[in-house]
């Protein structure tokens, strides 16, 4: 098994490599990539954790609207080093820097889950780069999760995110309903509909299986999931102060990650917030079968703020 998993990761880390790019920034050393028009309308992703730069195909349809998605690996996950920026603070840092070094004076903020501290910091340490930001089931408070035995063996270890993968290969269903089971508070038989819904449609279940993938090689990501799991704990209900830019909150009904009340939170103390609640819907809103409300929602909202004329939001 060693040397199979061996020649995995070492396939892995060849294809992330591969769509990947390193820039020496002030902050220390980023990886990113880019999607979209290098014309369009600057969106800056913060994935969750595990994660990397390669989350951002969660993103693929802003770049079908016309936008430039730039997706980074926050410090700790994949080549960009935890030296880069360990406290949140650092890390939005680390993403000014990145966007000096691209020549991007200001972006949609745009975090999913566990990026909400970075880009929440972003947003109130460089106003004037944060032309608005979008939390997407995002943390905006303490979170500190129970995680069960058995799926830390699962979802974070290398054998077990390695498993993971071929199993959505192999035994999609299986796989769909494991990560529904874990990820929403929905009941059974609601969640056997969500896989029903999933299952029966080619371009979700592709989607399933590139966030499998993302968990992998798990050790090129740990030091940085580890890193957050500790700073989230430490989170209060200060980090959303001094947030002034337009904001939109997209967060699922019944999501089983981060509770609904982090998104309640931050629409209630960002100034003039918008929140937008999915029914319904659980961790993963592309995944929600009411999702495409938020993604209604979210278009609407990148319109709004697409006056300047960087690229077209198309409906």
């Amino acid at each position: 098994m060693f040397v199979t998993y061996r020649r995995f990761a070492e396939r892995r880390r060849a294809e992330l490599r591969a769509h990947g790019h390193l820039v020496a920034t002030r902050a220390g050393t980023v990886e990113y990539a880019e999607t979209g028009p290098a014309t369009g309308l600057p969106v800056l992703y913060f994935h969750g954790g595990p994660g990397g730069h390669e989350q951002l195909h969660v993103l693929d349809h802003l770049a079908e609207w016309g936008c430039r998605v730039i997706g980074w690996s926050r410090p700790g996950y994949l080549r960009t080093p935890l030296t880069t920026g360990r406290t949140f603070a650092e890390q939005a840092d680390a993403a000014a820097a990145l966007l000096d070094e691209l020549g991007v004076r200001s972006v949609v903020a745009y975090a999913i889950s566990g990026g909400g501290p970075a880009a929440i910091e972003f947003a109130r340490r460089h106003p004037a780069r944060a032309d608005s930001l979008v939390l997407e089931s995002a943390i905006s408070r303490r979170y500190d999760p129970v995680i069960s035995p058995t799926a830390r063996r699962i979802y974070l270890s290398p054998y077990g995110t390695w498993l993971v993968t071929h199993l959505a290969e192999w035994w999609p269903r299986a796989a769909v309903a494991d990560f529904v089971r874990q990820e929403s508070t929905l009941d059974p038989r609601a969640r056997r509909g969500v896989v029903d819904w999933i299952t029966a449609d080619g371009g979700r279940s592709a989607l399933v299986r590139m966030l499998f993938a993302s968990l992998t090689p798990y050790e090129d990501r740990a030091a940085g999931l580890d890193n957050d799991l500790r700073r989230w704990a430490a989170l209060d209900d200060t980090l959303t102060a001094g947030v002034t830019c337009p904001t939109l909150v997209l967060h699922g009904s019944h999501d089983g990650d981060v509770d609904p009340a982090h998104a309640r939170h931050a629409a209630a103390t960002i100034p003039d917030a918008d929140l937008h609640v999915v029914p319904e819907g659980w961790h993963i809103l592309p995944l929600s079968p009411h999702g495409d409300s938020a993604r209604e929602a979210l278009r609407d909202f990148l319109t709004a703020r697409n006056g300047g004329g960087a690229g077209p939001v198309p409906r």
